[in-house]
């Protein structure tokens, strides 16, 4: 499993931050929020994941 630092995010602020264990960044997601997430667009309310080996960060919205 990777490693996933997950924060929620309220627009440009960090809201809560864990890091979590998962296959995927949006198992990881999931995982810490305890629910449904898809791709972000716009939203103000927001998962903010990043995988921290490589680096890369995701950007997912929760199902309303």
């Amino acid at each position: 499993m990777k490693k996933y630092v997950v924060e929620v995010m309220s627009g440009d602020t960090v809201a809560s931050r864990q890091v979590v264990d998962a296959q995927t960044a949006s198992a990881a997601a999931s995982r810490a929020t305890g629910r449904a997430v898809r791709i972000r667009l716009q939203e103000e309310l927001w998962v903010r994941v990043t995988d921290e080996k490589l680096g890369v960060v995701y950007k997912y919205a929760f199902f309303p």
